[in-house]
């Protein structure tokens, strides 16, 4: 089956400041997305050429709608089919799949009683197009298994399971020009993984934050490139000890 994307026109035309009261109330009054259909007819969506597993589901929790973002996020990485790192780039392609394929799923894990949640879940604002690959609803869950899928390990969602449940950690990571690179960003989140199962706390930002800060620091003496993936590792694991047995008193030492 192919993915129905939404035309440049009715994203304009949905996100402009003045509809997205409109907007809101739609989602909220109305079942259902035949409401695009009262505003634009039959130029709502636009088959693109990608294609998408005909049962895919996702699973909604009405209690704690969080909880399946993992599962949720390994079955769209899994289901979409050919995607290109340049196409997941296209808002067109997640705005799509919100609108229609998963659009009672949208209405259940973001509360659209909050217009903040409409701006940032439901849509991707251009000011930031890279922090709105991060919090848009649906490019979310296929960009945090993209960035932390690893064939190279006995279950290749490891890191993957770990972020989900560290998002802001993963979100902060991602706002560095060092986690371009696969083995850095890798190695950077198993140290922080190993260094909670031992016991750690990561989830403090002065923690994660003062690794992210110490690693700027050491790409500023050195290409982090020249590091193998074990080196990384070691050096953002015996930070974290550092900065663990520091934090009392805010001193952070940066050595190289």
């Amino acid at each position: 089956m192919k993915i129905n994307i939404l035309s440049e026109d009715v994203i304009l035309t949905l996100t402009s400041p003045e509809n997205q009261k409109l907007v809101l109330k739609e989602i909220k009054e109305k079942p259902d997305n035949s409401w695009l259909k009262d505003w634009f007819g039959d130029q709502v969506f636009i088959p693109s050429k990608i294609e998408i597993d005909d049962d895919l589901s996702f699973e909604i929790d009405k209690l704690n709608p969080e909880s399946t973002d993992f599962i949720n996020a390994k079955r769209l990485y899994e289901g979409i089919k050919g995607i290109t790192e340049s196409a997941a780039f296209d808002q067109r392609l997640w705005l799509g799949l919100t609108f229609d394929r998963f659009y009672d799923y949208m209405k259940n894990r973001f509360n659209v009683e909050r217009e903040a949640n409409l701006i940032n879940r439901w849509f991707m604002p251009k000011k930031n197009k890279k922090r709105s690959l991060y919090r848009q609803g649906i490019s979310m869950l296929w960009w945090y298994v993209y960035l932390t899928y690893d064939k190279e390990r006995e279950d290749p969602y490891e890191l993957t399971k770990f972020i989900f449940d560290h998002k802001d950690l993963f979100i902060n990571l991602n706002y560095r020009g060092y986690s371009n690179s696969k083995d850095i960003r890798l190695s950077i989140l198993q140290a922080l993984k190993d260094f909670e199962s031992d016991g750690g706390d990561v989830n403090k930002k002065s923690m994660f934050s003062g690794l992210y800060k110490y690693l700027s620091f050491l790409g500023g003496a050195y290409l982090l490139d020249i590091f193998s993936k074990e080196e990384i590792y070691e050096r953002c694991y015996a930070q974290l000890v550092r900065l663990s047995d520091q934090h009392s008193n805010r001193q952070y030492s940066f050595k190289l």
